[in-house]
């Protein structure tokens, strides 16, 4: 059961990658240049129904590129793409029930290698179907 939390972030992975075309998503806090990345963020437990079962967890979605209109439209669509879904993944040991956004993509800063960093928040609610 360790590993369902690692395997509904990465079906969100997927549905970041499917939501835009900007860059292939990675798992971690800081993008790589001209990247997206997504992680668990450091937020409380949330449970909700059932309280063994269902779960509600936040979600890093942070994106990097000299082109702030790029890395702002790919964040955008990712958000915009998640939140009106209609299906989401499931598995035998999970089922994605909604994500929707918890803060839209703001511009965070700029590196010193002209790299725009944009950063928002989702919030994943999903059922645990354990064995």
């Amino acid at each position: 059961m360790a590993d369902v939390y690692n395997d509904v972030l990465e079906a969100v992975l997927q549905l970041v990658a499917d939501a835009q075309s900007f860059a292939v998503p990675v798992i971690g806090p800081l993008p790589p240049d001209e990247g997206v990345s997504l992680v668990w963020a450091s937020t409380a437990y949330s449970s909700f129904f059932d309280k063994k079962a269902a779960v509600s967890l936040a979600l890093t979605l942070n994106g990097k590129s000299a082109d702030q209109h790029e890395v702002a439209s790919a964040l955008n669509a990712v958000h915009t793409s998640l939140s009106m879904r209609k299906a989401y993944p499931a598995s035998r040991n999970y089922q994605i029930t909604n994500i929707e956004t918890i803060s839209v993509p703001v511009m965070i800063g700029r590196e010193e290698n002209a790299q725009w960093l944009y950063g928002s928040s989702l919030r994943v609610k999903f059922y645990l179907k354990g064995p």
